[in-house]
């Protein structure tokens, strides 16, 4: 069986493949705090232009916007709590950090 490494297709054994897969999860699970950070980073970098972009799509496919605007609804509802949660921890290690720096 071929799978894809990097750019390449390697050939392995059938047997191996979930010792492959164990090694891909450990990389994305010990650079996921990194690829985080970079996403964030270029977000906030693209700002503008991903909004730019996004108005764009919404005048030109109504429909497509309003499923993603439902989706994000969901999504919020479902998970409304860890949200809240994660957004008071970050508010609470900012405002800690500005009263050390104080």
């Amino acid at each position: 069986m071929y799978v894809c490494a990097g750019k390449n297709l390697t050939k392995i054994p059938i047997s191996r493949i979930s010792d492959y897969m164990e090694q891909e999860q450990d990389y994305y699970s010990r650079n996921k705090q990194a690829r985080k950070e970079y996403q964030r980073k270029y977000y906030e970098k693209n700002k503008e232009r991903i909004q730019r972009r996004r108005k764009l799509d919404e005048i030109a496919d109504p429909e497509r916007f309003k499923a993603r605007k439902n989706y994000n609804q969901s999504y919020y509802q479902k998970n409304k709590e860890k949200i809240l949660k994660r957004r008071a921890e970050a508010y609470a290690a900012k405002k800690a950090l500005k009263k050390a720096h104080s």
